[in-house]
This record gives structure tokens, C-alpha cells and sequence, in this order.
């Protein structure tokens, strides 16, 4: 099974038709669900994308990204890593291993659960994520 993490940028691109890369993503998500793979996302992601998408598309797409996320993981499509010790001192680690990158802490717990689980794949439009070593899609 192919595990992917799903980084904030995707999210909005996917959930915000306005967003440039939606088509894109949008269509590479629907090619991951033929595929079967399972996205994976953590709660740092959750939290960053309600919080653009309120301010930049407004509260009926905060909705629908809520409503997205409740209908994925209860159809086993998708699993959300709530942030614990353990994965905040990761991000740390990454945060500070890589002082020359502006990474937001979320990036960071993102990377720091996608190691975790062994995803090789991040659905995102970040370029860091590549230099750390991930295969950045689509």
C-alpha cells in the first residue's frame, strides 16, 4: 500500500478551485484514490490549512475541507497524525537540522510523521520537502 503525506498546500489547492494547481491536484488525488494508496496528514497540516482557507477562500471551503477530512478518514482513505511529544521534538530536530531552510513548524511535523510512517511520497507544492529527501508530487 502506498502511504502518502499530504502537506498544506495541496489541501487548499484541492479544496480551493481558485487555487491555481487545483486541477492539477484534484486530478492527481483522484489517480491516488484508483491506485489505493492511503494520504496521511497531520494535525499541524489540519490546522494550517482551516486557517488559510478561512482568511483567503472563506468559511462555506473551511467547511468542506472538514467535511472532506471526516469522510475521508471514516472511509479509511485518509489518517490524520495528531502531534505528540515524540513527533514535536522531531520537528524540532528537523526544524533546527535544517537552519538554513525558512521551514514552518508544520512542514517540520509533517516531515517528522511522514518518516514516521515510512511515506517516500508528499502530495504538496513545497520544494522543501524535496530537498529533505521526500519525491514531491504531483
Amino acid at each position: 500500500m502506498k502511504l502518502v503525506y499530504v502537506d498544506t498546500g495541496a489541501w487548499i489547492a484541492l479544496l480551493w478551485k481558485r487555487d491555481k494547481a487545483h486541477r492539477k491536484v484534484a486530478s492527481h488525488v483522484r489517480a491516488l484514490r484508483t491506485e489505493g494508496a492511503v494520504l496521511v496528514t497531520s494535525e499541524a497540516a489540519v490546522g494550517e490549512t482551516a486557517t488559510r482557507l478561512r482568511y483567503d477562500a472563506g468559511l462555506s471551503t473551511t467547511l468542506a475541507f472538514h467535511r472532506y477530512l471526516e469522510e475521508a478518514v471514516t472511509a479509511g482513505g485518509l489518517r490524520i497524525r495528531d502531534t505528540d511529544a515524540s513527533l514535536r521534538k522531531k520537528a524540532f530536530a528537523i526544524m533546527e537540522r535544517h537552519g538554513d531552510l525558512l521551514l514552518s513548524y508544520a512542514d517540520c511535523v509533517g516531515a517528522a510523521a511522514a518518516r514516521d510512517i515510512g511515506a517516500r511520497t508528499v502530495l504538496g507544492l513545497d520544494n522543501d520537502f524535496r530537498i529533505l529527501g521526500f519525491v514531491l508530487e504531483p
